[in-house]
């Protein structure tokens, strides 16, 4: 009986030295894994409406972390993938209010308050996580180059509007962290790992 009890203390004992061991690993991991580069930052004021006629400022990005890309909605070419794409993000972070994204229309004419809504729907937007936001054209074009440093160029009679693929990363500083194409699957997944690493920054 006493080697039984003799035992059972040391398995105990190796189960408590095994966890400490592998959260001490963990944590040196994560101080060894590089921080993500400050790639700029987003300190524009802008003050645009949602999809549910709401107005969104700069402020409601403070202290979280967020992913901002441009698009609009009768796109015939890389719009649908990226939308469905960032639709992983919202399904990775549901439950985290801390993480948000945003679609900036590069079409704000067509791209009502109304059509942004059943664009909403169509990807089952979560209210209060994922805006999409329209405005005036010469402010909207302003941010996405002067701010995010992607190129946009309004379109004519024969060419779609020309705007980048890029998600972007921003962290709780308003810094941007990283650029990934919203139409590769692989880089939406480093995206969503990177989110991850910009979240447990303190």
């Amino acid at each position: 009986m006493r080697g039984m009890m003799v035992l059972a203390w040391g398995l105990l004992v190796l189960a408590i030295a095994a966890f400490a061991f592998a959260l001490y690993t963990r944590k040196s991991l994560l101080e060894k894994q590089e921080l993500l580069p400050v790639l700029g930052e987003v300190n524009t004021p802008f003050e645009f409406t949602n999809q549910w006629g709401e107005t969104i400022t700069r402020d409601a990005f403070k202290g979280k972390v967020w992913v901002a890309y441009f698009f609009f909605t009768t796109c015939r070419s890389i719009c649908p993938i990226m939308n469905r794409n960032a639709m992983d993000v919202q399904t990775e972070f549901a439950k985290n209010p801390d993480v948000l994204l945003v679609g900036f229309t590069v079409d704000p004419e067509n791209d009502t308050v109304d059509a942004l809504k059943k664009w909403a729907e169509k990807h089952n937007a979560q209210r209060g996580k994922w805006h999409f936001l329209t405005g005036k054209r010469e402010v909207l074009y302003n941010l996405s180059r002067e701010t995010f440093k992607l190129g946009a160029e309004p379109g004519d009679e024969t060419h779609q509007i020309v705007h980048s693929d890029k998600l972007v990363l921003i962290d709780r500083q308003g810094r941007i962290r990283g650029y990934y194409s919203g139409v590769n699957r692989e880089e939406v997944q480093r995206l969503l790992q990177d989110i991850y690493r910009v979240l447990e920054e303190e």
